[in-house]
């Protein structure tokens, strides 16, 4: 009765990770997992040990009884794609479908050696035992089957009274003909668990979904070949901050000209090269392309990293001085965007390749779009169609799926649970897919203007001189977001124990950045028809952009969001705002909030547990830990505040 069976790497780390329960083939008996073989395990290193570190802090997972701490100890941990499940029939409790007798079985072992042809003792034949499909489990992890806890029955004829909740359903004794409870709110019993404090057990169908929730992370996966040419090049984080910034000098090419370059005396930069070549092409001599080239070569100077250094020394005073190549979520954000491997195309190129083709209703249309997005303060909306996603596995919680500091009773729940040993290491399982994503920005004048209406602060009149010194100043603004990759209003307890206080500019942003994103995935799935449970965020905080992707939870995808993104944005984007402003549970969502499962809090797909999300950010409103009434990003006051600070930038 202990099978083995192969899935696709996702689906075994989203459904059939250690400790899962799932039907066998969606219809027939419950099975659980034990175990998984990893393919070619190898330590815990490099960025997945940093993101991993973060996601057990969330959790509180560190310690001496539970994870040892990934960066002191990668060599405790295992990481590998899975290739093999090994599951087993559970539970082990039945009922007679012909007279409803109740079984137990102590485990499979007792099972196969007793009653392998599921006979009942009591009709005294066989198939006819179907499993009871209820639970015990606790938020420390532990799952346990039901069990009769009346004494002086087990040998009576016992049935499952199922009324399809464990809180209905009873035992009930035909030989004596009693129900087996003390009382009617006690349903099929109660167990307490093993951990401190010995908590009670919470009953629960095995179809529900809080028996079990994998606990995964997403990692954007850089092509090794695109980033292992910068890895010794000292010039690599200036590169990174001009991409960042988008100076003049810097040009998307640059991440593969510039990656191997160095100073060899009269040899010409990427550019003048290509500009001779070009020059050539046009049917110029090579006396007079070669008299050009010098000339510009002179001008210029021959070392290309000559512009970029005057470009970032007009900036330098504006952005705290850091190596930005250790910012993993700058690496990312520049090479989604420019990498020409992920495959990105911009609205801007859509429109230019319409007009170029003379299709002016097509341009038209898409332009207009572009105002719709500008008018949600988005800009620089991309399609990314080869967006390399690597998806880990790393435990599993049972009841809760998000941190909780403490519950009702004032003890610590929802205790992040590592997967079985395997050769005393912990597993890490990991799936790496491409998939396709919608990017976007938020516009940075319009989040200047939002900053400043809220905070009362004036922006230095050197910050609003052009989009350059703009960028440069938000990014100052965005310490804990470069540092920590979120910030939020409200702290949990293991921010306050490692000594964070609330900065709340970079809360703001953080929450304007997380409610938008929440908000194009919510209106994906109800106006423009992508399920909502396949789409996932990744954010880049600090910078102020995000991508929605279909989820790595499917091993391909049909191109919907790129169907959406060239024919139906309007849809997507001009339902955001009409979905936003309401709630099914309003007025109680907006006073409470402004945030809840009826609108912006989604089952899966958010790698921040829906911390700092309301639609106050957008409308204007109360925040949970924000004294003041937010003006609203989305607000006319902002975006009037916007126009006046564009008014005010040097041409």
């Amino acid at each position: 009765m202990k099978e083995e069976m192969t899935r696709g790497r996702s689906q075994v780390i989203w459904r059939y990770a250690p400790g899962a329960t799932f039907r066998y083939n969606e219809t027939g008996g419950w099975c659980l997992t034990s175990s998984i073989t990893l393919s070619n395990p190898t330590p815990l290193t490099g960025a997945l040990a940093n993101a991993v570190s973060l996601a057990l802090r969330r959790w509180k997972a560190v310690g001496i009884t539970g994870y040892p701490d990934p960066i002191i100890s990668p060599n405790k941990y295992a990481v590998g794609e899975p290739y093999q499940v090994s599951y087993c029939i559970w539970p082990t409790v039945f009922t007679c479908r012909r007279c409803g007798r109740v079984h137990f079985y102590k485990d499979v072992d007792k099972l196969r050696q007793v009653n392998d042809r599921l006979g009942c003792s009591n009709c005294k034949d066989r198939d006819l035992l179907k499993q009871v499909p209820y639970a015990y489990v606790c938020e420390c992890g532990r799952i346990d089957s039901v069990f009769i806890s009346s004494q002086g029955h087990h040998s009576h004829h016992i049935e499952l009274v199922d009324r399809g909740s464990f809180q209905e359903s009873y035992w009930y004794c035909k030989t004596c003909g009693i129900p087996l409870y003390r009382n009617a709110k006690e349903g099929l019993g109660f167990r307490s668990c093993q951990c401190v404090p010995r908590k009670a057990k919470r009953g629960i169908l095995l179809e529900d979904s809080r028996v079990y929730y994998t606990q995964s992370i997403d990692l954007v996966d850089i092509e090794p070949k695109a980033i292992e040419p910068w890895q010794d090049n000292n010039r690599f984080s200036d590169l990174l901050l001009a991409s960042v910034l988008r100076v003049p000098t810097y040009s998307p090419s640059h991440l593969h000209d510039l990656a191997r370059w160095k100073p060899t005396g009269p040899e010409l930069s990427p550019e003048l090269s290509a500009m001779r070549a070009m020059l050539l092409q046009k049917g110029m001599n090579n006396t007079e392309v070669d008299a050009m080239i010098n000339a510009s070569a002179q001008q210029a100077g021959a070392d290309p990293w000559t512009a970029y250094d005057s470009d970032l020394a007009q900036i330098r005073d504006l952005v705290d001085a850091r190596d930005w190549k250790e910012s993993r979520q700058t690496v990312e954000y520049v090479f989604v965007r420019d990498e020409p491997s992920a495959t990105a195309i911009s609205l801007d190129q859509l429109i230019k390749e319409a007009s170029s083709r003379d299709e002016h209703g097509s341009a038209e249309r898409l332009q207009d779009e572009r105002e719709l997005a500008s008018n949600l303060g988005l800009i620089n909306l991309q399609i990314v169609q080869s967006l390399s996603i690597l998806l880990a596995g790393i435990g599993y919680t049972r009841y809760y799926a998000s941190p909780r500091d403490t519950d009702e009773d004032g003890a610590t729940s929802a205790t992040l649970q590592p997967y079985t040993l395997q050769e005393g290491k912990i597993p890490i399982y990991v799936a790496r897919n491409t998939t396709e994503a919608l990017m976007y920005e938020l516009d940075p004048w319009r989040l200047a203007a939002f900053l400043s209406v809220n905070k009362g602060s004036a922006i230095p009149e050197k910050a609003i001189s052009s989009d350059v010194h703009l960028a440069a100043w938000l990014l100052s603004q965005n310490r804990r977001l470069i540092q920590a990759g979120e910030s939020h209003l409200l702290l949990r307890a293991f921010e306050g124990e490692e000594g964070l206080t609330v900065d709340e500019t970079s809360a703001l942003v953080f929450g304007v950045l997380h409610t938008i994103s929440h908000v194009l995935k919510a209106t994906a799935h109800r106006y423009v028809g992508i399920d909502a449970d396949s789409l996932a965020e990744y954010l880049f905080p600090a910078h102020t952009a995000g991508l929605l992707y279909a989820s790595t939870h499917v091993e391909f995808t049909l191109g919907g969001i790129d169907s959406v993104f060239r024919s139906n944005l309007k849809q997507w984007l001009g339902s955001a705002r009409d979905y936003a402003a309401n709630c099914s549970f309003d007025p109680v969502c907006s006073q409470s909030g402004g945030a809840c499962l009826a609108c912006l809090y989604p089952k899966f797909g958010c790698g921040y547990f829906n911390r700092t999300v309301s639609r106050s950010f957008l409308f204007g409103g109360k925040v949970p830990g924000y004294s003041a009434e937010l003006e609203g990003f989305w607000s006319s006051a902002v975006g009037a505040a916007a126009k006046r600070l564009r008014a005010k930038r040097s041409l």
